[in-house]
């Protein structure tokens, strides 16, 4: 066994495990079947919030790299994919969510539910007001996680709701790839920040990792009873 601290790196990655999204009631029955088309039109329509904040997030932070250039360039070379123009990932989730009859008009005008609100301030807070590292940790968190759901995503909605179509899929598919490349990018970085303060750090994640488990909570509060 390894002796000594823990690295930054080793910190995030047990905190993530312990929160990891996968372990959530919504996606375990997700990945069991046991979802209501109303339950994933709910989720697509509210959790597009997040997915249309993030290219922002991503935008608040490039604006703060204060001169550093690895993370400026990461940075950018994240957002760029996230607004690519032949296939913005927004987009591609209004494509996800069409399937479950949820139209333009009711994504652009639905009102955030608390846990989702929650989400959306969360990630606010950490691109324009935490430090760089609370900032990337924060984005590592979410986007660590990513490639692993969507692959779970991609088989549950084939198997069990008869979503096929590559159009409606595209948006997983595209992050089950993607996300392998910026959770590598994120890790890269933080593990050369010998001098961030590690309390911080972590305690900024924690609340990421709470805020994203919470705006599931909120599209599927059946899945809180069994806490109480």
């Amino acid at each position: 066994m390894k002796n000594g601290p823990k690295t930054l790196l080793e910190s995030l990655d047990a905190l993530i495990e312990k929160h990891h999204l996968l372990k959530h009631p919504f996606y375990q029955a997700w990945t069991q079947g046991k979802l209501s088309r109303q339950s994933l039109a709910l989720y697509a329509e509210q959790y597009y919030q997040h997915v249309r904040a993030f290219p922002e997030n991503l935008k608040q932070l490039a604006g703060r790299t204060n001169g550093d250039a690895s993370l400026g360039n990461l940075v950018k070379e994240n957002l760029a994919e996230e607004l690519d123009p032949t296939a913005p990932h927004p987009m591609l989730w209004r494509q996800f969510a069409e399937t479950f009859g949820v139209s333009e008009a009711a994504l652009e005008d639905s009102r955030p539910l608390p846990g989702i609100a929650a989400l959306l301030d969360t990630y606010d807070e950490a691109a324009s007001q935490g430090t760089k590292a609370q900032a990337v940790a924060a984005f590592y968190a979410y986007e660590s996680q990513v490639p692993e759901i969507a692959t779970q995503k991609i088989a549950g909605l084939r198997r069990f709701y008869g979503v096929t179509e590559p159009r409606a899929l595209a948006y997983f598919a595209v992050h089950e790839e993607a996300d392998v490349r910026h959770r590598a990018s994120w890790r890269e970085w933080l593990s050369q920040q010998n001098d961030a303060d590690t309390v911080a750090v972590l305690c900024a994640t924690e609340r990421s990792l709470k805020a994203l488990w919470g705006a599931l909570d909120a599209v599927y509060p059946q899945g809180c009873v069994s806490k109480n």
